[in-house]
């Protein structure tokens, strides 16, 4: 099963988060000349916005629902600071070959934030955004996904910035969504001590 796993750790930030973080610009897996050309033509004559909104990858389609590329969710969490600027939300349609990775489900929604954490100091500090909390309002409540999240957590080795997508995967259909609840403990030190507030908690607005 890890086998598996780890083949596609790579894969799924990129198919799963066109259009959230710096990946704005990739295109979809079609490789042959005649098909992409065919596939803009069709993009420009029918509904732009929705069809550049669909993204084929080998995992499946993802049709992106909303986005949001300027938020400002900026705190300073003891030497860390800690910002969610981007958020996105889209519903995945998961190919037959992948579904044992979902739980043999046919199509997961997924909600991605980009977030950006930096220590200030010198000293050595932990922070686990990717291993945060979501609360949404439909009731559900998951840990973000550590597999195919970006690298964003763990020992900051003085003063080290990270930035990327942190990945939930909910039941809730998109448009069900209207406001998440970003939960994460706060930053200890290398004596394992808290250097700030125990836990916090971002409500972020995801309604269309």
């Amino acid at each position: 099963m890890k086998m598996k796993r780890y083949g596609l750790v790579l894969a799924l930030p990129l198919a799963l988060l066109v259009g959230c973080g710096e990946a704005d610009e990739l295109k979809t897996t079609a490789t042959d000349t005649e098909e992409v050309v065919a596939a803009e033509t069709e993009q420009q004559t029918a509904e732009p916005k929705e069809e550049a909104d669909v993204q084929e990858s080998e995992l499946g389609s993802n049709q992106i629902y909303m986005k949001n590329k300027a938020l400002d969710v900026n705190e300073t969490i003891g030497s860390i600071q800690f910002a969610i600027d981007k958020v996105q939300t889209s519903r995945l349609t998961v190919a037959e070959a992948y579904r044992e990775l979902f739980d043999g489900k046919e199509a997961v929604t997924v909600v991605a934030m980009n977030v950006i954490v930096e220590n200030t100091i010198d000293d050595t500090v932990s922070f686990h955004p990717n291993q945060a909390t979501l609360v949404t309002n439909t009731g559900e409540q998951v840990t973000a996904d550590l597999w195919h999240s970006d690298d964003v957590g763990g020992e900051f080795l003085g003063k080290v910035k990270k930035e990327g997508n942190v990945l939930f995967f909910v039941e809730a259909m998109p448009e069900e969504l209207t406001e998440v609840r970003f939960i994460v403990d706060g930053p200890f030190d290398a004596n394992y001590e808290q250097i700030a507030e125990d836990r916090y908690e971002y409500k972020i607005d995801v309604t269309k």
